[in-house]
């Protein structure tokens, strides 16, 4: 049996780049064993939708990776249950220049990881965007009650 949940986590951003809703933060997948939890793109932003650490990519990873941390833990994951990661920055030299910030986070064993270097993302003063797959033990998954 295939169960799917939709999450929108508490205590993080809510809204795309339009200050709208447009987009669920987390998707969550169960079968019998385990569940796949996919993260939308998380960003450096405030609760109210604003780009948090203008300019300073350093700042920027951190935020991005607390705002990870929050999506996943509303659905019981960890870092540690992370498999694959896609990272798009606007500054791939600043980006190397600030990596040890993200390290913080992604312990041994790393997941697999993509890096695209873009033009831009959806607001232009934001510089990483980091999108996330973990999988976890399907007794593990909690998702809120509707």
């Amino acid at each position: 049996m295939l169960e799917r949940y939709h999450v929108t986590p508490e205590n993080t951003y809510k809204v795309g780049g339009n200050k709208q809703v447009i987009y669920t933060p987390v998707v969550a997948v169960k079968t019998d064993d385990h569940a796949h939890v996919y993260l939308a793109g998380r960003t450096s932003r405030t609760l109210d939708g604003d780009v948090a650490c203008k300019g300073d990519m350093r700042g920027q990873i951190r935020e991005v990776c607390k705002a990870i941390e929050i999506a996943l833990a509303s659905v019981g994951a960890t870092f540690a249950d992370i498999t694959r990661t896609i990272t798009y920055t606007t500054d791939m030299k600043a980006y190397f220049a600030a990596i040890d910030e993200r390290f913080k986070f992604f312990k041994d064993p790393l997941p697999t990881s993509t890096l695209i270097g873009v033009a831009c993302l959806a607001m232009p003063e934001m510089l990483v965007e980091i999108e996330v797959e973990a999988i976890i033990e399907s007794e593990r998954l909690r998702v809120p009650k509707k």
